[in-house]
């Protein structure tokens, strides 16, 4: 099939995400109003050894394409506006960016849930791949190879604040140190914060998300690989903010906030720096759209 295709270039726009959004480990992520975008060429030969970037955009074109067909060689251009291994979900971008240039290659035959469902197996987990492809907040449920998600409703002032650090914090070397079971306490504890989370921001109630975005499962163990997590998060609601959490695996550190926001990035700067944590802060919003193709020329 793909020695038909000729040179094609297409362009996808992907957004980040935040994944887990504190309590909802593996079942909450938040598409994020920062956008890479990424040039996919099919060329003659791909290069001899591949860069990262080419190798998660090509696995998602080699999804869309299956295990029968061979996708074509490709050449993979990006703007880098995600950052890499920050917990901003930068692989997901990209196999998405993949995902949906190889199903533009093949002139649409998948679904964006057939995507998701291939993302998944990429991914290995869903709440960065679905808030990708579909945008705003997504609750995802697994059932063997079944998935069920939704979009939920969102404030129309909610703000986002994320602390970005210069070091990166790769999702699956910090997923290796996470305990394998959880007590009932702890078990509850989690489950209730997350229904919690998507009530209180269905009802705009920002009172009640920084003890919704409360975590037993994940954050105290990565809390422990990045010492500067507490301090950044409390400076964060000292400042203004709703809530603080750690965004994925990390290592940026996200806030909500309906007002302060640049007192909120100002102050998560200030005390990461004096943790010794160098970084940026961002400014930003809800994404309610997914990934795109923008782009295909022959």
């Amino acid at each position: 099939m793909s020695a038909t295709l000729g040179c094609v270039k297409i362009t996808v726009r992907a957004p980040a995400t935040s994944g887990n959004v504190g309590s909802g480990f593996d079942c909450l992520g938040l598409a994020v109003d920062i956008w890479a975008t990424v040039n996919i060429e099919t060329v003659a030969s791909a290069p001899r050894s591949g860069s990262g970037i080419e190798r998660l955009v090509a696995q998602g074109v080699q999804a869309a394409f299956g295990e029968v067909d061979k996708a074509p060689p490709l050449a993979v251009e990006w703007d880098r506006a995600i950052p890499l291994a920050r917990g901003l979900g930068a692989s997901a971008a990209l196999r998405a960016a993949g995902l949906l240039a190889g199903n533009a290659l093949l002139d649409n035959p998948h679904t964006l849930e057939t995507l998701l469902a291939m993302g998944t197996r990429l991914e290995t987990h869903p709440d960065n791949i679905a808030p990708c492809l579909f945008g705003g907040l997504q609750i995802i449920a697994r059932r063997d190879n079944d998935l069920f998600h939704t979009q939920a409703p969102l404030p129309a002032d909610l703000k986002i604040v994320v602390f970005v650090p210069d070091f990166e914090m790769p999702t699956q070397e910090s997923r290796r140190r996470l305990p394998r079971q959880f007590s009932r306490d702890d078990t509850v504890f989690n489950l209730s914060r997350s229904a919690l989370l998507i009530a209180a921001l269905a009802a705009g109630s920002y009172e009640l998300l920084d003890e919704a975005t409360q975590d037993r499962v994940h954050q105290p163990v990565r809390g422990e690989i990045f010492a500067g997590l507490d301090p950044i998060m409390t400076a964060a609601k000292e400042a203004g903010a709703a809530a603080a959490y750690l965004s994925g695996g990390g290592s940026t550190v996200a806030a909500f906030a309906k007002q302060d926001e640049e007192r909120v990035a100002r102050l998560m700067t200030q005390a990461a720096i004096a943790g010794g944590f160098s970084g940026r802060s961002i400014i930003t919003a809800p994404a309610l759209a997914g990934a795109e193709v923008t782009g295909t020329a022959p």
